[in-house]
């Protein structure tokens, strides 16, 4: 039977795809492909984040339908928009958040659950460099311009023990790198019963899961994906410190203005935010650090556009993730007067990007001369330079701990015949072209 996974938004719907593609491959009836492989049965993991990933989950649902397959749709969007996506064409299941391991019955008939048991059995090429393990779904909070937290449902976490468990699987499956996703990450085991017993302390539970996960496996490196400002402490630096927890944080900032933060609902101010960050930075200099900005959220003036832009230009962010602001149905943001107009959200929104572009080149060039371990994702083919510039077209893409994008020329590894896919390999940072640093392998002592 030939499937296509197909998935939009944000690492916990990758996460979701992620499990199901693994228990099918371990079937050995299942063929993965494409759109243009002519598929039976899609699969596609819906996002509802903005109205463009609206848009972009109908269209994606169109092109499956296209192909002639049996379509089931799941995620954000057919959530919150059901009998829409019923009634479109060629859907044969709309499948709510919480039954996704039900998808793996629909197509094989057979009782099963989304685990990394059958990861052994991905034939060559089919396995991902990097595994995206969910940890925790839903949100307890309720930002006025979010809809994701209606979609989702209340926090809720994976036990400890089968975190672990998971990751073990992980190693023994080959990766290198285990990424821990959630919605609101910095939730993980609120809601436990036995939560005095699992923070140990007083201490967030995040930081005890991390440090279980470290004690009780041999996972190489383990990568956070977006926590808040608020949920970064201590000890969680120090974990950071470490070597195997990926020197890299997510931290969304959504805007600088303290005024448009109150009506975003946000936890935070401007003055604590920029305290806390640079305070992370003094002790990690080579902290990677991103961040989401909302541009044209309704209120936000030429005086509120430049508090957030004096914030971001002040902070040490490595990249930049710049969304213009789109109303969701459904929100309290929805029902604000004082739109931004769209010209004025798009002009915004180029002198972010252009400045992000600029962080990221200048914290690369920083890097130059430091050996980071990078996780090669996949090697590079003929007349594809990877952003390496002219004359480099072949060699070997990788992420840094982090989280620097590095590509590694092959005239750098003429004489070790090659770099496997997946490995962990220490490179110096040699020099940069357009946002990708160049490494070269070294041999540590």
């Amino acid at each position: 039977m030939k499937v296509a996974l197909l998935t939009l938004g944000c690492k916990v719907n990758q996460s979701e795809l992620i499990d199901i593609e693994t228990s099918l491959r371990g079937r050995g009836h299942i063929n993965i492909v494409g759109l243009d492989g002519a598929p039976e049965i899609c699969v596609i993991n819906t996002c509802s984040v903005t109205a463009k990933s609206d848009y972009q989950s109908r269209q994606l649902i169109r092109r499956a339908a296209a192909t002639g397959a049996r379509v089931i749709v799941t995620g954000c969007y057919s959530e919150l928009n059901p009998l829409a996506v019923k009634d479109m064409k060629g859907v044969s299941h709309v499948v709510s958040n919480n039954e996704k391991d039900s998808i793996i019955n629909m197509i094989t008939d057979e009782i099963s659950s989304c685990t990394l048991d059958n990861q052994a059995a991905l034939p060559r090429g089919a396995r991902r460099s990097r595994y995206f393990l969910k940890i925790q779904d839903g949100c307890d909070y309720s930002c006025s311009y979010c809809i994701v937290w209606k979609a989702r449902g209340r926090a809720r976490s994976v036990r400890p023990d089968e975190v672990v468990r998971r990751v073990r699987r992980a190693v023994e499956c080959g990766y290198k790198e285990v990424v821990l996703t959630g919605i609101h990450l910095g939730l993980y085991g609120r809601e436990f019963d036995d939560s005095n017993l699992i923070r140990g302390a007083g201490a967030p539970c995040l930081s005890w899961l991390l440090e279980k996960i470290l004690a009780e496996t041999d996972v190489p490196r383990l990568r956070l994906s977006s926590l808040e400002i608020n949920e970064v402490d201590g000890r969680l630096l120090d974990l950071l410190k470490g070597g195997r927890l990926a020197r890299h944080l997510h931290l969304p900032l959504q805007s600088g203005d303290d005024r448009i933060l109150k009506l975003m609902k946000r936890h935070y101010d401007s003055a604590g935010f920029i305290g806390k960050v640079n305070k992370m930075v003094k002790e990690i200099p080579s902290l990677g650090l991103g961040t989401d900005v909302i541009v044209g959220f309704p209120g936000e003036g030429e005086p509120e556009f430049k508090n957030t832009l004096s914030v971001l230009r002040e902070l040490p962010f490595t990249y930049m993730h710049v969304f213009a602001y789109s109303p969701r149905p459904g929100t309290e943001a929805a029902h604000l007067s004082a739109a931004v107009e769209s010209p004025i959200k798009k002009r915004r929104s180029g002198i972010l990007r252009a400045l992000a572009a600029e962080k990221k080149r200048s914290f690369i060039e920083r890097l130059k001369g430091e050996t980071l371990g990078v996780l090669i994702e996949r090697g590079g083919e003929a007349g594809d330079c990877a952003g390496a510039g002219k004359g480099v077209c072949f060699g070997y893409r990788g992420v840094a701990d982090n989280y620097v994008k590095v590509f590694i020329p092959a005239e750098y590894t003429r004489f070790s015949g090659g770099i496997a896919d997946g490995s962990l390999v220490n490179a110096e940072i040699v020099g940069q072209k357009e946002g990708m640093a160049i490494g070269k392998p070294v041999i540590l002592s």
